[in-house]
């Protein structure tokens, strides 16, 4: 055991120091054993283990317990400051009871030499390990700082202050477990009396000849030991004036200048394996303003628990939140699985069933114009079987009596009348026409100007699909046989695409050549809708037309009610559905009839308009359906139009994506209520952890889970005594007393 010295003279150095003549006597006692000690009643001595300022220490062994010793003799009763010695005893005999001191045993005032008998601490001082390894592990370092903080706390229960705590007066038992050695410079909670401490240990309102004794500085020298203990240095380490050989005072002040000045350290940051919230409480043990530091060696002990609760919970937190991460993860997963499932199926339900919906109106009026083409063939096919058209289609004197003229087309004009009547409106015929078998028109409903010219090279005459040079050179090439269906064009008058239906005239039901060709002409009238309308139908030509020889031109689209009418003939544009002409040979929908039905057809589940618009741009969805005449089943007679009708996806899925947006506002709340409750949780699991919760939430939650009462070691203990006291009127020791 030490008593107080001269501590100025570097950080960690222990008190007393001897002097050089000292020190060469101590080191000749060491070598030749020391002289002859008086015998200590019940001890036997072993060992000689030096010579101090005051005396020489000695390893015995109980007689009646067989426990090792240590024995300080005060060999050198002129030197000594038994004030000081009385002092440090008493003190050891307040904390005989605490394990955290070195413990005193016996005491022999009234012995020749005095001694004490103390505990043996085999493993030496924390200064040695320090010098030996230099800084120590984290984990070792925390561990020996909670148990300092704790030897401190008991102390201060006490009612006693170390006032000079520092690693050479802190042993290792044989554990290896801190111990709190060397009273000399401690106080009573109550005395008035300055301590001075060691440099760099030492708070900057201690070094002070008036400072009065309080709890905030062995919280600083905690931390400074602390510090040490993790860099191998202590904080604001460094040379200056307070190694000189000045006043008492000025070396004092020269060192609080300093420690209020220089830079707050920071080496304790740099070292692996120190966080920030055990940075932070050496810092705030180390704050050169009291009011700044820690209260009290409890207060550390609070905070350096609270850190290790929080390193503790960090694994449980981390596996809490990968487990939630892992279980919202598989949730988002599954929900979206099922989301993307349902979704999807809505969607192809839908989808499929606006393209069935098209696909029956397609047929419907693919059928109804079948059956319009082939009425018309059929009217056309019984007047030409009249003997009256007979006779003015074989008279060749026609040319030459308008009476016959007139009368021709006066019968051509009741016809007209007489089946207009029979279509539905906007299908009217807009011609009937007779003409011979040189290809020469006879006679015309509305009457023409273009009477008695030659039409021979016309596709409705000849049947080619497609129409001959105009020149006329011999007899036409051909004359059709059968019911025809001519050419698409687009009239001048009316700027509309007209289609001729034309059947052959036979003077005998028998005969093999035609006396001529009965004809009627249609305009495929585009019904006025808005632009905006989200399903209509398309009117498709299969065939090549006579302009481009291009299959697929469209005839009949909304667009043309949209076209400006001082548009001049030769810029009309012309617009062509060649995917859905290539789609009806190569993939015909299955399971559906043959491609002569009227029922066969394809669907486009994303269809581009191919009209130049923007109010026809987008997604469509559409299904076409071929016009076939089924006059005769075993012969179906293909007309060469396409019906499509086309509808606007978006308006066909607005009822999903409707459903979509209430399924993932759904989603969204069920993924908020999860993150609420993993808050919650977490918020419940955190208070449990604090000793002191630090909001509403996590108080409401500590009294709702009423968990069970924390260790004894994270309250706060009572003290015994109070930890600060007016000053009192006794006179402040010298500098002899307490050197720093």
């Amino acid at each position: 055991m030490t008593n107080s010295g001269d501590n100025a003279t570097g950080p960690g150095d222990s008190t007393p120091r001897m002097d050089r003549e000292q020190y060469a006597t101590a080191q000749a006692l060491s070598r030749r054993g020391g002289r002859r000690i008086p015998q200590v009643p019940g001890y036997t001595l072993q060992r000689f283990l030096g010579r101090g300022a005051y005396g020489e220490v000695w390893t015995a062994i109980s007689r009646n317990t067989g426990r090792q010793v240590a024995i300080k003799f005060f060999t050198d009763r002129g030197g000594v400051d038994w004030t000081s010695l009385a002092r440090e005893v008493d003190k050891l005999r307040h904390l005989f009871s605490e394990r955290s001191v070195v413990q005193l045993f016996e005491i022999g005032w009234e012995a020749d030499p005095p001694y004490y008998v103390m505990e043996y601490m085999e493993n030496g001082s924390l200064e040695e390990l320090l010098q030996a390894q230099g800084a120590l592990p984290v984990d070792q370092a925390v561990a020996y700082f909670r148990e300092i903080t704790v030897a401190l706390i008991q102390a201060h229960d006490k009612g006693i202050l170390h006032c000079d705590l520092k690693p050479a007066n802190i042993l290792l038992d044989r554990e290896r477990r801190p111990r709190l050695a060397d009273f000399g410079q401690a106080r009573l909670v109550q005395e008035a009396s300055p301590a001075l401490g060691t440099l760099f240990y030492m708070a900057p309102e201690q070094a002070d000849l008036e400072a009065v004794p309080d709890a905030r500085w062995d919280v600083y020298a905690l931390g400074a030991v602390f510090y040490r203990m993790l860099t191998g240095v202590p904080p604001y380490v460094g040379e200056g004036p307070w190694h000189e050989a000045l006043p008492l005072s000025q070396r004092l002040a020269a060192y609080r200048q300093h420690l209020l000045t220089a830079p707050p350290p920071r080496g304790h940051r740099q070292v692996p394996g120190v966080d920030a919230g055990l940075a932070a409480i050496v810092e705030r043990c180390l704050a050169v303003q009291p009011e700044q530091r820690y209260p009290n060696p409890q207060a550390v002990l609070s905070a350096l628990d609270a850190w290790q609760l929080q390193r503790l919970r960090r694994p449980l937190l981390a596996i809490t939140a990968a487990a939630f991460a892992s279980l919202l993860l598989i949730l988002s997963l599954l929900g979206a699985y099922g989301f993307y499932t349902t979704i999807t199926t809505a969607e192809r339900e839908v989808v499929q069933r606006a393209l069935a919906a098209n696909h029956f109106a397609a047929a419907a009026e693919a059928n109804q114009l079948a059956m319009e083409i082939e009425h018309r063939w059929r009217l056309l096919e019984f007047e030409a079987a009249d003997p009256q058209l007979h006779q003015w289609l074989t008279d060749d004197r026609f040319a030459e009596n308008p009476q016959a003229q007139v009368a021709l087309e006066q019968w051509l004009t009741e016809r007209r009348a007489k089946y207009n009547r029979d279509f539905r409106a906007g299908s009217e015929a807009s011609l009937w026409m007779a003409l011979d078998a040189d290809g020469i028109l006879r006679g015309a409903s509305p009457s023409s100007r273009f009477r008695l010219h030659y039409f021979g090279y016309r596709d409705y005459f000849t049947g080619l699909g497609h129409n001959l040079p105009e020149d006329r050179a011999g007899p036409p090439q051909a004359i059709i046989t059968a019911p025809h269906r001519s050419l698409v064009y687009r009239r001048r008058s009316t700027r509309t695409w007209t289609v001729t239906f034309s059947v052959p005239v036979y003077a005998m039901p028998d005969d093999l050549e035609p006396i001529g060709v009965l004809a009627m002409s249609v305009d495929l009238k585009q019904d006025a809708a808005p632009a905006d309308t989200p399903r209509f139908s398309v009117l498709i030509d299969r065939r090549p037309d006579e302009k481009e020889g291009r299959a697929g031109l469209i005839i009949r689209h909304p667009y043309m009610t949209r076209l400006p009418p001082d548009l001049p003939d030769e810029n009309l544009p012309l617009y062509y559905a060649h995917n859905v002409v290539e789609a009806l040979v190569a993939q015909p929908v299955q399971d559906a009839p043959a491609l002569a039905s009227p029922s066969a057809g394809v669907w486009f589940e994303s269809y581009t308009d191919p009209v130049d618009d923007p109010a026809f741009a987008g997604s469509w969805l559409a299904a076409a359906v071929p016009v076939t005449i089924l006059a005769d089943e075993e012969h179906p007679l293909d007309s060469g139009f396409v019906v499509l009708v086309q509808q606007r996806r978006d308006e066909v899925l607005a009822p999903v994506r409707a459903l979509q947006w209430r399924l993932g506002l759904g989603a969204a709340a069920a993924l908020g209520l999860l993150v609420l409750l993993f808050v919650v949780w977490t918020t419940g699991l955190t208070a449990l952890f604090q000793p002191v919760p630090s909001s509403r939430l996590a108080r409401f939650f500590r009294r709702w889970l009423a968990p069970p009462p924390w260790p004894e070691s994270l309250h706060t203990p009572t003290p015994t005594v109070p930890l600060a006291t007016p000053r009192s009127t006794s006179q402040p020791a010298t500098w002899a007393d307490n050197k720093p």
